[in-house]
C-alpha cells in the first residue's frame, strides 16, 4: 500500500507531462489547461506524501538522499507551479520539461527491493530498451530532416535555384520544419520514458537506481540536452538553422551513447 502511494505523485506529474506534450503538438489550449492542472494534483499529491512520512517517521523525512531528492522535486515543483500563476502564458509550455523532470526525481526516490530473477526478462528492461530504441530512431528522423533543412535554406538563400534541395523541398520547407519540430518532442518524450523505466529496472533488479556507468550517465546528459533544445524552441523561440544545428548536435550524441558506449554485465 506504502508503495503505492509513493507512486501516486509521479504518475500525475506523468499525465502533466504527456498532456503539455499533446499540446505542444496541437496547441489546443484545452491539454494546456489539463497539464496545468495535473501538475497541481500532483504537488499536492507531494505534499500530502510529505505530511504522510513527517508524522509516520516523527520527524522531517529528509535523512537519507531518497528523501532529499523527493524533498527537492517538491521545491522545484512548488516553483514552478507558483510562478506558473504569476507569469501562466510565458511559464505554462515550460510545464512539459519541468513535469518530466520531477517525474524523474521522483522515480529515484521509489524503495525497491531487490531480486535474484532473471533481470534481463522483465517488464521494465523491455519498456527501457524499447522507449530508447524509439527514441534514438526519431532523433535518427530529426537530424536527416534537419540535414535537408539546413541545406535547403542554405541554396535559396544564395540563390542556387537549380539545386537538389531546393528542387525537391523548397515548396515543403515549413513542413519539413515541423516533422524536425514534433520528432524532437517525440523522442524527449520516449527518451524520459527510457530513463524512468531504467531506473525502476534497476532498483528492482540491481538494488539501486543511479548505477553511474558512463551509458547511465550520457543518456542523462542526452536526456538534457534534448530538454535545452525544446527549452529553446519553445520559450525563447529559435528556429530556422540555429534550431536545425541544435538538432544535428543531439544526433551526434545520441550517435556516441547509441553505438560507441556500453552497457556494464550485471
Amino acid at each position: 500500500m506504502e508503495k503505492f502511494i509513493d507512486i501516486i505523485p509521479m504518475f500525475l506529474y506523468f499525465l502533466s507531462s504527456v498532456t503539455f506534450w499533446i499540446y505542444l503538438f496541437n496547441r489546443n489550449v484545452t491539454f494546456q489547461k489539463l497539464g496545468h492542472s495535473f501538475f497541481g494534483l500532483g504537488f499536492s499529491s507531494q505534499i500530502l506524501l510529505f505530511i504522510f512520512k513527517t508524522i509516520n517517521k516523527g520527524s522531517l523525512p529528509l535523512s537519507d538522499i531518497n528523501e532529499i531528492l523527493f524533498f527537492l522535486s517538491m521545491v522545484m515543483a512548488m516553483i514552478f507551479y507558483g510562478f506558473s500563476f504569476a507569469y501562466r502564458k510565458q511559464l505554462v509550455e515550460f510545464g512539459s520539461l519541468m513535469a518530466p523532470l520531477i517525474m524523474f526525481l521522483i522515480a529515484f526516490t521509489i524503495p525497491f527491493e531487490s531480486r535474484s530473477t532473471n533481470i534481463y526478462h522483465n517488464f521494465w528492461f523491455y519498456m527501457h530498451v524499447g522507449s530508447l530504441v524509439l527514441s534514438y530512431g526519431l532523433i535518427m528522423f530529426s537530424s536527416i530532416t534537419a540535414i535537408i533543412y539546413i541545406m535547403t535554406d542554405r541554396d535559396l538563400k544564395r540563390k542556387k535555384l537549380n539545386s537538389f534541395f531546393v528542387s525537391k523541398f523548397s515548396s515543403s520547407l515549413e513542413m519539413v520544419n515541423n516533422l524536425e519540430y514534433k520528432s524532437t518532442i517525440l523522442a524527449f518524450i520516449f527518451l524520459s520514458i527510457g530513463l524512468i523505466s531504467s531506473s525502476v529496472w534497476t532498483a528492482i533488479y540491481v538494488g539501486k537506481h543511479w548505477t553511474w556507468d558512463l551509458k547511465q550517465v550520457l543518456l542523462s546528459f542526452l536526456w538534457l540536452f534534448y530538454g535545452f533544445i525544446l527549452h529553446t524552441r519553445i520559450i525563447k523561440n529559435i528556429v530556422g538553422r540555429k534550431a536545425s544545428y541544435l538538432t544535428l548536435l543531439g544526433g551526434l550524441i545520441a550517435f556516441i551513447v547509441f553505438w560507441l558506449v556500453g552497457h556494464p554485465i550485471f
